[in-house]
């Protein structure tokens, strides 16, 4: 890949807001200023975050905000105690999570034990419509059939993302023996909402301005790397080591 277009390829990024160009009155151009800059100061109290670490070099530095630690309520490959963690947070329909999602297996697969995954949740909705009701179904498959069956449905939606909607989260369900009428109960509650939300703030205060977002928590030392994008395996490795090396 040419080095001037790594960037535009590996992380999906949560959309600005535009304003088109119009001619206006004075008059029309003063208060309409006033509503853009009082809306801008509500949106920015509310959605503030720090700026994502630099992270496109083969280490990383220490997150200035903590993602919370993981635990065994989480969505987890392997144990929350393991001395590296790794923590995603992934849109199901980001094109940039589905391309990182096999090197977090591989990593883990080969660690022996020693490098444990978390996926949380992180939906763009505002440019992916199937981002949140992806979130959804996924916490409410494995509120009922727990933990082995959101990593099944995350693998099935990766590996079919262009055929993701309503009617492929509904077939999941079925397929991975959901009762349907709790399931269907759950989705039109959106029970998960206040879950989803908190963990798109917990992405956003560690500096998740994207997806994927992925934190390499060493488990004994508390420190964390966080990593922005869908960076090369290698890279993953590199800021892994960084992180079994820390003190």
């Amino acid at each position: 890949m040419p080095e001037e277009h790594k960037e535009e390829h590996q992380q999906e990024k949560k959309p600005k807001l535009t304003l088109p160009s119009v001619q206006l009155t004075p008059s029309v151009s003063i208060l309409i200023a006033g509503v853009i800059i009082a809306g801008a100061i509500l949106y920015t109290n509310r959605h503030a975050s720090p700026a994502a670490a630099d992270t496109t070099g083969t280490s990383a530095t220490v997150a200035a905000a903590n993602v919370p630690a993981p635990s065994a309520s989480d969505h987890i490959v392997g144990s929350p105690t393991a001395p590296i963690v790794l923590v995603e947070y992934s849109d199901f329909q980001c094109p940039y999570c589905q391309l990182i999602y096999p090197s977090l297996k591989k990593i883990v697969a080969d660690s022996g034990g020693q490098v444990a995954w978390v996926m949380r949740e992180f939906p763009l909705y505002q440019i992916h419509p199937n981002a949140m009701p992806a979130a959804n179904a996924a916490e409410c498959i494995a509120a009922q059939l727990g933990n082995s069956a959101w990593w099944q449905f995350a693998d099935d939606d990766f590996n079919n993302q262009a055929n993701i909607g309503t009617d492929f989260f509904t077939a999941e369900a079925q397929k991975l023996g959901a009762d349907m009428t709790k399931y269907n109960t759950c989705i039109t509650d959106s029970t998960y909402l206040t879950k989803i939300e908190g963990q798109i703030t917990d992405a956003e205060s560690a500096g998740g301005q994207g997806t994927p977002f992925t934190v390499v928590v060493n488990t004994k030392t508390g420190k964390q790397y966080p990593i922005a994008g869908a960076v090369p395996y290698a890279e993953l490795v590199a800021v892994i080591d960084q992180a079994k090396a820390s003190q």
